[in-house]
């Protein structure tokens, strides 16, 4: 017992007289036993001895391989969960700009146009056309526009096709407006195509000149008969068939500019606007009785001519009579004609555009004149 009336405190790891602790476990004079590990081992450890390490795969901080391969999975899904948006984000910012910078190429395309450089303009136009979800159908037909201003008809054509396409939703007036451009991108490619079947008639006239001087024996042009100096001489026949081709081309490319004015989406306009219209059919009418009429006469049949002759009128009819026939005869080929040219008319829009045909006719309250406007 101590001098303050407590009894002696014994070291936690035994006394110093060698007896056993609390536990009864020997006294070594130094630091307690180590717990056995988790892992299993030896419940003591030698002092000095360094302590047990566990097995790689249970050593704090390292996972076996399964683990790995779980985060490994987890590291990739988040990877992949964060690029996805960036597609996104990349394409709404381009569609932003685009937006943003669509009425500067709107405004540059219109004084192009002003100005005359209708293809600088088509070709500002046509960048609209892509992304543009406001209005899309305006692109096309100021595309549209402007390439039948620059004289490319075939693809101011397809343009204002496209155009009429996308604005089925819009107002009647819309519609009327494109449908108007695309009867004058016919009309004025009819018109070229006229022209080159008048191109091919003169250079069979001028052919058969130079056949007929060197047959005589007299100084002709040979460039005329073999163009390209290749020993491929031409015909009057070959000539002849190109012609006839253009000129079909031509006449059915009137009928076309006629039918499109017809299409319904113009029966509110003015009536100035209507009396133009009918002076437009007419003059498409016209254009195609032309081309028709150019065309070159098939020889015909010297039976067919006789048969012809031996028809005469009969005794008892009367002058009245007899041209009320014939204008119930014509009447009826005229008709006949019509029916086969709308047949031709709507298998070719079948060919090139594919569908079928907007529906319309040529009445005088629909369609409307005027020149090519840009939007």
């Amino acid at each position: 017992m101590s001098d303050d009336g407590m009894p002696p405190q014994q070291p936690p790891w035994g006394s110093a007289n060698g007896s056993g602790g609390p536990s009864g476990s020997p006294a070594t004079g130094g630091p307690p036993p180590q717990p056995a590990p988790s892992w299993g081992g030896p419940s003591t450890v030698r002092p000095g001895a360094p302590y047990p390490q566990p097995p790689r795969a249970q050593r704090p901080g390292l996972r076996s391989p399964r683990a790995a391969a779980l985060r490994s999975r987890r590291l990739r899904r988040r990877a992949l969960l964060l690029l996805l948006p960036i597609p996104l984000l990349v394409a709404a910012i381009v569609l932003g700009v685009k937006l943003a910078f669509l009425p500067v190429i709107a405004s540059m395309g219109s004084d192009d146009y002003d100005a005359g450089d209708y293809s600088g303009a088509a070709d500002l136009f046509d960048v609209q056309k892509t992304m543009n979800v406001v209005d899309p159908w305006k692109a096309w037909f100021n595309t549209g526009t402007a390439r039948h201003s620059s004289g490319d008809d075939y693809t101011a054509i397809n343009d204002l096709h496209r155009a009429y396409d996308l604005a089925e939703g819009e107002e009647p007036m819309v519609r009327c407006r494109i449908q108007i451009n695309l009867s004058i991108s016919y009309e004025t490619s009819g018109d070229y195509e006229k022209i080159t079947a008048d191109d091919y008639m003169a250079q069979k006239k001028a052919l058969e000149e130079a056949l007929a001087s060197r047959a005589a024996g007299e100084d002709y042009d040979a460039t005329v008969i073999d163009p390209y100096g290749d020993g491929n001489e031409l015909t009057p026949e070959q000539v002849q068939d190109d012609a006839t081709t253009w000129y079909s081309f031509a006449e059915r490319s009137f009928a076309t500019a006629e039918q499109v004015r017809g299409w319904p989406g113009c029966e509110d306009q003015s009536e100035q606007e209507k009396e133009q219209n009918e002076q437009s059919v007419q003059r498409l009418q016209d254009k195609q009785q032309q081309a028709q009429d150019a065309q070159p006469q098939e020889p015909q049949d010297p039976q067919e001519g006789d048969e012809q002759e031996q028809e005469q009128p009969e005794p008892d009819q009367t002058e009245e009579e007899r041209a009320e026939a014939e204008r119930q005869e014509k009447l009826q080929e005229q008709n006949s004609e019509a029916r086969d040219d709308e047949d031709q008319s709507q298998q070719e829009y079948q060919n090139y555009y594919g569908g079928d045909e907007p529906a319309g006719g040529t009445g005088e309250e629909q369609g409307g004149g005027g020149s090519s406007k840009n939007w």
